[in-house]
């Protein structure tokens, strides 16, 4: 079994954990209301998602918007979304049963998202039960997804090798990320992207239901 050896989990939140896009989305048209740009719509947001706060602040805009009006608008739905990304309160069904039994199983878990950081941690603390996730790590000055700085820094700080590591997501950037760090790479077909994006992006497994996590990690 390719997943013999494996000790630590490293997850992506959205798409993986839970379906933040409605969160998220309120946040954006916040923004977007501010200044006179359309709203976008759920699908919209999904295809733009995946490569941090500012980069779909970037796509939600119309094309060629300044770098000036890009960070203005950024800004903006920082702060918005600081009060929108409550409203996302549940995981995907299966997620949280799966995650305890591969916990009781021995598994160190962990979460890591191109989401703003402070954001991650907070809805790490309303989607799980404490105590489960052993690091939480979103966005910050540091490198994002799929460069494999932060990811490796997780394993080691945990005590794991990348080979001991598994990076699972819903995204190419996911797949990519865990490719990068030298790691098992796990896509999620329940979340923003098809089974088909994640076989051409490389996946050793891709899962099209939470539930075979402990399937795979045995």
């Amino acid at each position: 079994m390719m997943t013999e050896g494996i000790k630590l989990l490293i997850l992506d939140l959205d798409g993986t954990l839970a379906d933040t896009i409605e969160s998220i989305r309120e946040g954006v048209n916040l923004a977007m209301n501010k200044y006179g740009y359309p709203e976008r719509s759920y699908d919209e947001v999904r295809r733009a998602i995946g490569n941090g706060a500012r980069e779909l602040i970037r796509l939600s805009l119309p094309e060629n918007t300044d770098k000036e009006q890009v960070d203005r608008v950024f800004r903006d739905y920082h702060a918005a979304y600081g009060e929108t990304y409550t409203h996302c309160t549940e995981c995907y069904e299966g997620i949280p049963e799966s995650l305890l039994t591969l916990r009781e199983r021995g598994y160190t878990l962990a979460v890591l998202s191109n989401k703003q950081d402070v954001y991650v941690k907070e809805l790490v603390k309303i989607l799980l039960p404490e105590g489960l996730v052993a690091s939480a790590a979103g966005q910050t000055d540091l490198p994002k997804k799929p460069d494999p700085t932060v990811p490796l820094m997780i394993a080691h700080d945990l005590g794991f090798a990348p080979e001991e590591t598994a990076f699972i997501g819903d995204s190419e950037v996911d797949v990519l990320t865990g490719k990068n760090a030298g790691m098992l790479t796990v896509g999620c077909s329940w979340g923003y992207r098809d089974r088909a994006v994640l076989l051409e992006s490389g996946a050793d497994f891709v899962l099209d239901r939470p539930t075979q996590l402990v399937e795979i990690f045995a």
